[in-house]
């Protein structure tokens, strides 16, 4: 069974029919969501180390000898914190500075598109561990005392000048942990422009000094792109409780690494990746055959298919009607497609969470264009079972010339999708063909809704 050029994000299914793995080929995969993706530190090993100075002290780290920082948290609490976490590391080699000589080792825990429900999460930690070197008549001790001297001093200084814009908590040390240890919250809110808060924390054991930080809030997935009016923020309670426990992680990772021994944590085994089953192909179900004459109309001299599968917490049942072969006449051949998809939850809920994310997804596109794709606004539409929204679309890339419409609705513990789409072009020619006159769009429209609301109906 053919299938529509589509999203990523939107997906399609592959039938295991030999006749069909062409025509997918060409018409699958073209529409892209642009994402602003924001990652950690790029990987990097240090380079060799600089030669070392008459007045450093023998205990310097060797390069090869580096503390994995993205080894000294529990997994397990890393992952509940950061779920599905991008990790990277980094190392900055200071050791041929004059003034101060450290070897500082970094990691990053990021995740800024954790779908939940109604809203996406955005969590990250970072950890960074330094190992000090004595340099002239300083010790590398008295080094890394200097530094966390320092930081502590910053956060009880900070903690003076809070104002409508900027908070900063009092400092809160943790005997115990490490030999010294402090953490401290802030939040920054700058009208509807900057909304986020974190907890961050810095200890001390022996020529090491070690800091973390931990950042997360959430915002509802169909607020305004630039607006923070539904960002909520980690709370000044929980961001110390994290800190401390990251704190207190690190350190017994520092004081096993400084003294030789193996690290406290263990790597949790990775699950062995389980493809995803593809849909099956079933006979044409209830709900599409009571679209087939409607369907005639719309794609004429063509049978409806059907498979169905899973798709997340969902199971997914879509029918679609396809000819490219349409005879017009004066050498021109039509191209209709036709598709409708149910994806029934076991809940309402679930059902309503998913529309909020097609819809979001959605709203991410609306007005613009990007390489051949141009997305219309996004329109509420009545009549058509809860919360329905339907979106035109026009496309000229080299996999199809054509003009769709889209539409979502939600029914009970069902979401439904309907597409029609479609061109003209020259008899022998692909669907991507340059000179194609795309499908009027007003047809399309048209064509969608009567479909749609024909199925909400024998739903």
């Amino acid at each position: 069974m053919p299938t529509q050029p589509s999203a990523p994000a939107r997906r399609g299914w592959v039938l295991p029919v030999t006749a069909v793995v062409a025509v997918l080929a060409v018409a699958g995969g073209t529409f892209a969501f642009m994402s602003i993706r924001q990652t950690g530190t790029t990987p990097g090993a240090a380079g060799s180390p600089a030669p070392s100075q008459a007045a450093k002290s023998a205990s310097a780290v060797p390069q090869a000898a580096g503390a994995d920082v993205c080894a000294m948290l529990d997994p397990d609490d890393a992952e509940r914190l950061v779920p599905q976490a991008k990790v990277d590391s980094s190392t900055n080699d200071n050791r041929s500075d004059s003034i101060v000589s450290y070897v500082r080792y970094t990691c990053g825990w990021v995740n800024r598109d954790i779908s939940y429900k109604d809203v996406t999460r955005s969590r990250e930690i970072t950890v960074h561990v330094s190992k000090y070197e004595a340099i002239g008549t300083t010790t590398a001790e008295k080094s890394a005392r200097i530094q966390y001297d320092g930081e502590l001093r910053q956060y009880k200084y900070q903690a003076t000048i809070s104002n409508k814009e900027r908070y900063y908590s009092a400092a809160k040390e943790y005997p115990g942990i490490g030999e010294q240890a402090a953490a401290q919250y802030h939040w920054t809110r700058e009208s509807d422009k900057y909304w986020y808060s974190f907890g961050q924390g810095v200890g001390r054991i022996g020529d090491v000094v070690f800091q973390v930080k931990y950042e997360a809030s959430q915002k509802k997935k169909e607020a305004d792109l630039f607006s923070n009016e539904t960002t909520q923020s980690i709370t000044e309670e929980n961001a110390l409780r994290e800190v401390k426990g990251l704190l207190t992680q690190v350190a017994r990772s520092v004081a096993a690494w400084r003294d030789g021994k193996p690290l406290p944590y263990h790597a949790r085994p990775k699950p062995s990746p389980t493809p995803s089953p593809s849909p099956t192909r079933i006979p044409l179900p209830k709900a599409c055959v009571s679209l087939e004459s409607l369907a005639a109309t719309l794609v004429p001299k063509t049978e409806g298919a059907a498979v169905r599968g899973k798709e997340g917490n969902s199971t997914v049942t879509q029918c679609q009607w396809w000819n490219d072969k349409l005879p017009l006449g004066g050498g021109k051949v039509r191209w209709r497609n036709l598709r409708v998809a149910v994806h029934s939850f076991w809940d309402a809920e679930s059902a309503r969470y998913y529309l909020i994310d097609q819809r979001s997804k959605t709203k991410f596109t609306a007005s613009s264009e990007i390489g051949g794709i141009r997305w219309g606004k996004v329109e509420k539409l009545t009549g058509f079972g809860q919360e329905a929204f339907g979106q035109a679309i026009r496309q000229r890339t080299d996999t199809a010339q054509g003009n769709r419409y889209e539409i979502y609705a939600l029914d009970g513990k069902n979401v439904i999708w309907v597409l029609l789409s479609g061109s003209d072009r020259p008899e022998n020619t692909p669907i991507n063909a340059p000179d194609s006159v795309l499908m009027d769009p007003k047809e399309a429209e048209d064509g969608a809704k009567s479909v749609a609301k024909a199925l909400l109906d024998a739903l």
